[in-house]
């Protein structure tokens, strides 16, 4: 609250101390000690030693955007997020307008490819977390994948607890932009979480008393990261099949030619779910010539959902906290790339260039 007063230049920065808030809320009953009295258990405080040891996942369900089919109607959006268990830096977290596979297996890609493989992935039992594709990426990273016992979101605390704090700091903000009819599409909520998610990184965490940022990056070098080549092998999806006497497999409603020895038996084909032209063939871990497409109708998976389109702009209209911090991130970014050109030039010509 002290930070959306500062923002909107109600009280100058630093007048307002958060021990003084804290006095104020207490006086009116809503202290934190108020609303904790409500819980029954207490668990032991439990944290792994290293970034990237252990990620957590889930999928809050949260915010209704306009229908793109239908803008007269609201639909509901999902994050799913991914947290790091060690520094409590998001690994990645993004809204969609359906829970789906595809869209967790985008978040982890995106996280693996900033951050590297994780040693273990904690999340629940939900049916996205529980897929076969994903089962499968996890063992290919030679990660260690365990869902949560039913009903023990305790377990996921850390998660859990990174959700009550976009509830209390985020999604009060993007309601009241979505009501003044200023955030209408998915691609807008995701540009405005992404602002939000850097202040997030750099604000002192009550527990670790450091940033998620600054505490991940004291001991990156921990942290192991694959080729690029093969994370391309790790993502593709993998299913079997049974070759015909004609050496022909389907999928999707695609033909393909296969070796001829291979007829009649089962195989593993592994592929990119948004290029099906390309197909390989594997037999007891070994790999057979590629397929070869006799007759292509569908060129992307089924299951792969439809993304709308995203191109509109964010329109202009009354501050509020999310604006305010989108507007002051971008300053300081355009401030810091100015400030290094203007340092080039002169380098440039001191040197006599």
């Amino acid at each position: 609250m002290i930070r959306i007063l500062e923002l909107e230049e109600r009280v100058p920065a630093g007048t307002i101390k958060p021990r003084t808030l804290s006095r104020y809320f207490q006086e009116m009953g809503w202290s934190k000690r108020d609303i904790y009295r409500t819980v029954q258990k207490e668990f032991r405080h439990f944290e792994h030693d290293l970034p990237n040891d252990c990620w957590q996942a889930d999928t809050q369900h949260t915010l209704y955007l306009p229908d793109p089919k239908n803008p007269g109607k609201r639909k509901k959006v999902y994050l799913i997020a991914i947290i790091d268990d060690h520094s409590r830096r998001i690994m990645h977290a993004e809204f969609f307008m359906e829970e789906r596979y595809p869209r967790l297996e985008r978040c982890v890609q995106k996280a693996v490819l900033k951050f590297g493989v994780p040693n273990l992935f904690f999340c629940d039992n939900g049916s996205v977390y529980s897929a076969k594709q994903f089962k499968i990426m996890c063992a290919r990273m030679g990660t260690k994948l365990i869902h949560a016992k039913p009903y023990s979101p305790e377990s996921k605390g850390k998660i859990e607890k990174y959700f009550q704090y976009v509830d209390s700091s985020f999604t009060g903000e993007a309601n009241l932009l979505i009501n003044q009819g200023k955030l209408t599409t998915l691609k807008q909520l995701n540009g405005y979480f992404r602002s939000w998610l850097e202040a997030y990184d750099n604000r002192v965490h009550r527990s670790t008393k450091q940033t998620p940022k600054k505490r991940y990056e004291a001991q990156a070098d921990h942290t192991r990261h694959l080729p690029a080549e093969m994370l391309k092998e790790i993502f593709l999806w993998e299913e079997e099949r049974t070759v015909r006497k004609t050496a022909i497999i389907e999928l999707e409603g695609n033909q393909y030619d296969v070796d001829s020895s291979l007829r009649g038996k089962r195989i593993q084909i592994r592929y990119n779910p948004f290029d099906l032209s390309m197909i390989q063939i594997w037999k007891d871990n070994e790999r057979f010539d590629d397929a070869t497409p006799a007759e292509l109708r569908s060129q992307s998976h089924s299951k792969l959902p439809d993304d709308p389109d995203h191109h509109d702009q964010i329109p202009v209209g009354v501050s509020s906290f999310l604006e305010q911090l989108k507007k002051q991130q971008d300053e300081e970014k355009r401030r810091r790339v100015g400030t290094t050109s203007f340092a080039r030039l002169k380098e440039k010509k001191s040197g006599g260039e």
